[in-house]
């Protein structure tokens, strides 16, 4: 009950929102892939792929994870600023190469299948930091109900990210998986993941940086804007 009553359990679990949609994202990318391929590539090959997305959140751990820990807290706030800003791209990215225009343009299936590979590795980056790494500092004020707290944080964001899911797979389904409504729905994404990486930079702003009184800093206030 002490968790559910937090501000900033709440504040956290709302902003997770984003990276969870991304994490998740892996149930529905070889569906994408499939029928952003003209039918070049199986169901089979192309479930295959996603596996793309936890190589990408496993490179983000080991190479912005690292480097995360050894920062100071505006550094770190900078930092996940840079970070979300890869997976946004990445998301609309993605949806730029469902437009089947752009498809037809590349020429070649492969082609587009390598430059979605690519931006499903930089979506997984992008988001490693603040999936394992931000609930994991947040959950340390918690004391003893730490564990509540990463549980219920989960809970919260996974349940709010199944919600737009299937609003994004309306999106697909009105929009034609093989003609324009990936676009749609990887648009949607991204536009979600902004949302949440504004209120994340922002807690971030107050809850990490305002409360080191070395690290305030000399020009003011900093949004997600001036990063």
């Amino acid at each position: 009950r002490s968790v559910l009553k937090s501000g900033t359990f709440w504040i956290v679990a709302i902003a997770h929102t984003g990276g969870s949609m991304v994490r998740s994202s892996d149930r529905i990318l070889g569906t994408y892939l499939r029928d952003t391929s003209f039918g070049t590539l199986s169901e089979n090959r192309a479930g295959g792929m996603a596996v793309f997305l936890s190589f990408g959140i496993l490179l983000g751990l080991a190479v912005g994870g690292n480097t995360f820990t050894r920062l100071n807290p505006r550094s770190r706030k900078r930092m996940v600023s840079k970070l979300y800003m890869l997976a946004i791209a990445a998301c609309y990215f993605l949806a730029f190469l469902a437009i089947p225009k752009v498809r037809w343009l590349l020429g070649s299936p492969g082609i587009v299948l390598i430059l979605q590979i690519m931006a499903v590795l930089v979506a997984g980056f992008g988001v490693a930091v603040q999936c394992y790494h931000i609930p994991g500092l947040v959950s340390m004020t918690f004391g003893h109900n730490k564990g509540l707290y990463a549980a219920y944080t989960d809970g919260i964001a996974y349940g709010l990210g199944s919600l737009v899911w299937r609003v994004v797979g309306n999106a697909v389904k009105e929009g034609n998986p093989q003609g324009g409504g990936w676009a749609y729905g990887w648009a949607a994404v991204a536009l979600i993941v902004v949302l949440c990486a504004v209120l994340m930079v922002e807690f971030m702003e107050h809850y990490f940086v305002f409360r080191t009184n070395r690290d305030r800093p000399k020009g003011g206030y900093e949004t997600i804007i001036f990063v």
